[in-house]
């Protein structure tokens, strides 16, 4: 038998027991791989640890040998316990696929506690009771209360301590609603009675009358009288042979028959009448050209010595078309020229035409329009 010791005088740190025996090492540094072999110990005194070691392909691994009160332990193989008690304390147990319980009796009758095959993490609680836990399918309603359930008649608990059938729950409903002054039965058909409240919801074939605002769509005919609909416009109001009124629609509705002079015209676009008539007569007429009328009044025939002085309304459009000025004649027998500002001379007018400009610097002159300007009478200058 060859023993290595460490005998006074020597630096070794291990013995060999036997010629192939296993070797022991002490201290706290980690034995070299090529010294070791699987089986041998290693005393660590850096931690105070009895460790074995494993090679394998040359690589040595130094598992912990168990000992009394040790602390954390990690097992990498299989683990077997045997005994006939065996107490675990840990937050957290993991078994894969099933764990299955034997009864008080050791015979061939186990229950196997497994899964569905998870899709993804998920966590299940047990209550904060004592009990028998139930499995589908197995449940009675007795399970759940001692007090059973309430059927149809009975006195429903209003603390929520007991169970009700279907009918019961039914029979309450009615009740409910009978009593209520807000609930309806969502189908079916209701008859109500008193002033209801409709909010956020449909309403549809009501038979009777409707008095307060109605907030949202009205789908169906209504029938009867509607006080008021000053909210809402003819933009989307579907016309059929009573059309509504409208100006556009009554301007279009206005026709205009002359004597075939062309004299008297309309625009049904702006629902203006315009007249441009000439007369024959120079004596004592007064001559209008292209003065817009705006409403008419009939004013009969016209006479040399007749006066207007009814009010035509707003003149639409003054002293702009000019196809003739002409003259003007009054009761003297003088002739008298259409009066203008500067800024008010017409420019649709013929070369030749003569005007009284009223506010020409150095007071009314006489002015004519020579096809581009109008100049003054006395000196041609153009008129400022």
């Amino acid at each position: 038998m060859a023993v290595f010791m460490n005998a006074k005088g020597t630096t070794n740190t291990n013995y060999q027991i036997g010629k192939r025996g296993a070797k022991i090492f002490g201290g706290v540094a980690t034995p070299t791989d090529a010294e070791v072999n699987t089986g041998d110990i290693w005393l660590d005194k850096s931690n105070n640890k009895t460790k074995i070691a494993y090679v394998n392909g040359g690589s040595v691994t130094w598992n912990q040998i168990l000992t009394e009160n040790y602390g954390d332990v990690t097992i990498t193989g299989n683990l077997t316990v045997q005994g006939t008690q065996t107490t675990v304390n840990s937050t957290t147990v993991e078994v894969q696929n099933a764990m299955v319980f034997e009864g008080a009796t050791a015979d061939a009758h186990e229950i196997t506690l497994t899964t569905v095959e998870p899709t993804a993490d998920r966590t299940i609680r047990l209550p904060n009771v004592s009990g028998t836990l139930t499995i589908d399918g197995q449940i009675e309603v007795e399970d759940l209360k001692t007090t059973a359930y309430v059927a149809q008649g009975d006195t429903w608990n209003s603390d929520d301590s007991e169970l009700a059938t279907t009918g019961r729950i039914d029979q309450m409903i009615g009740t409910e609603i009978a009593n209520s002054s807000v609930v309806m039965h969502t189908t079916g058909t209701e008859s109500m009675a008193g002033v209801k409240t409709f909010s956020n919801g449909i309403v549809s074939n009501v038979t009777g009358n409707l008095t307060g605002d109605v907030t949202g769509d009205v789908t169906g005919d209504v029938t009867g009288t509607v006080s008021s609909i000053s909210n809402h416009t003819t933009a989307n109001l579907t016309e059929n042979t009573n059309l509504y009124f409208t100006g556009a629609r009554a301007r279009n509705s206005i026709s205009l028959v002359d004597n075939g002079s062309g004299e008297l015209s309309y625009n049904s676009s702006t629902g203006i009448f315009t007249w441009s008539g000439v007369t024959s007569s120079t004596t004592n007429v007064e001559k209008v050209t292209a003065l817009s009328f705006g409403q008419l009044t009939d004013y009969g025939a016209v006479s040399s010595s007749t006066t207007l002085t009814s009010d035509f309304g707003n003149v639409a459009t003054a002293n702009v078309t000019f196809s003739d000025t002409g003259y003007i004649f009054t009761d003297s027998g003088l002739p008298q020229l259409p009066s203008y500002l500067v800024t008010t001379l017409p420019s649709s007018v013929s070369a030749g035409d003569l005007a009284l400009c009223t506010n020409e610097t150095g007071g009314a002159t006489v002015v004519f329009f020579d096809g581009t300007n109008w100049r003054r009478m006395a000196d041609r200058a153009v008129a400022s």
